[in-house]
């Protein structure tokens, strides 16, 4: 399966004070025909996922539309705020997109806007919450999602994306070293709290499985170095005008189709030698190159993936786990 993200420009119906997303002069292009036919040629060797992103994706339905008509085949997704929904559901559920809805929950809304004020009659839909620096308590969270799932009238899954400090501006939502810490023991014990669980009864308790399942797919991952995150042999990014680039929100550094595991490699070499000897690189691939905090986002991702492989090393449960919700 091959992956290709798409950043479809800066426009945004909000202005969330943490975003990392950065204009560039060139978003008013579009994506030019070569990126069409590259598409289609993805189609043909393998099945093909397109992901949507911004800003905000569904202020460009325009394009949306013109790469499910370039790719109908493919699976979709789009990570969305949520705003006016509703009018772009028909369009997604016929062609069966997955919906990723942006809810922090906890005690500081940041946003203005909660998309989980009603009944969402749609099925592939998931919430991806933002954790910054006020916005750490795990299990508050998970307190209000409960609520939450009683309006949607289905199970939310807890998935923690944590901030990037990239620029002053967002500096105030930085997580701290205490931060880093507790948010550590906090994923560690959820993570456990459902393996033992269902080590012992079969039963999953789903409101904990995107906690788990984010681990589990980072460690079969496998990068190998000059693969990131952010892209790599099975996962492309690009920028609005479809070039490929190493960061989909801060584009200043473009990478070509054919040399871009030696772009990034040497960019590794420079930025974070440490990386291409580090024991968790497989699951890591560098983190976020564009953190002004990349010291503490490494020590971090460094603890918590170095203890789910010990843990999947020693505790079978957590492949049958892994196995069962990749059903």
């Amino acid at each position: 399966m091959r992956n290709v993200t798409i950043y479809l420009g800066s426009k945004c119906n909000m202005n969330c004070s943490y975003c990392h997303r950065e204009p560039d002069p060139e978003e008013t292009k579009g994506l030019p025909p070569e990126f069409y036919e590259r598409l289609k040629t993805m189609a043909r060797e393998s099945p093909l996922t397109v992901k949507f992103m911004g800003g905000e994706p569904t202020l460009y339905m325009d394009t949306i539309r013109k790469v499910v008509e370039a790719v109908p085949e493919a699976h979709f997704a789009v990570a969305t705020n949520g705003k006016d929904l509703e009018k772009y559901l028909p369009f997604f559920a016929r062609h069966r997109f997955r919906i990723a809805l942006s809810y922090d929950g906890g005690d500081r809304d940041l946003r203005g806007y909660d998309p989980l004020t009603r009944l969402i009659q749609y099925p592939h839909l998931s919430i991806s919450t933002t954790i910054f620096h006020g916005n750490t308590d795990f299990r508050k969270i998970i307190g209000q999602f409960r609520e939450k799932s009683k309006v949607l009238g289905r199970t939310i899954s807890f998935f923690p994306h944590l901030v990037h400090h990239t620029r002053p501006a967002n500096a105030a939502y930085a997580l701290t070293a205490e931060d880093y810490k507790s948010v550590l023991e906090q994923w560690k014990a959820l993570v456990l709290e459902l393996v033992e669980g269902f080590k012992k009864t079969g039963e999953i308790q789903w409101e904990l499985t995107a906690l788990f399942d984010g681990l589990f797919r980072r460690l079969m991952a496998n990068y190998q170095y000059g693969e990131t995150y952010c892209f790599g042999h099975n996962l492309f990014k690009v920028g609005p005008t479809g070039k490929p680039c190493s960061c989909l929100y801060i584009r200043d550094v473009p990478l070509s189709w054919e040399d871009w595991q030696d772009q990034q490699a040497a960019m590794l070499d420079y930025l974070f030698p440490q990386c291409q000897k580090c024991r968790v690189y497989g699951m890591c691939g560098g983190g976020c190159h564009k953190s002004l905090d990349h010291d503490q986002e490494c020590a971090f991702y460094y603890a918590l993936y170095s203890w789910f492989m010990d843990l999947a090393d020693r505790e079978p449960a957590v492949w049958r786990l892994g196995n069962e919700l990749d059903k």
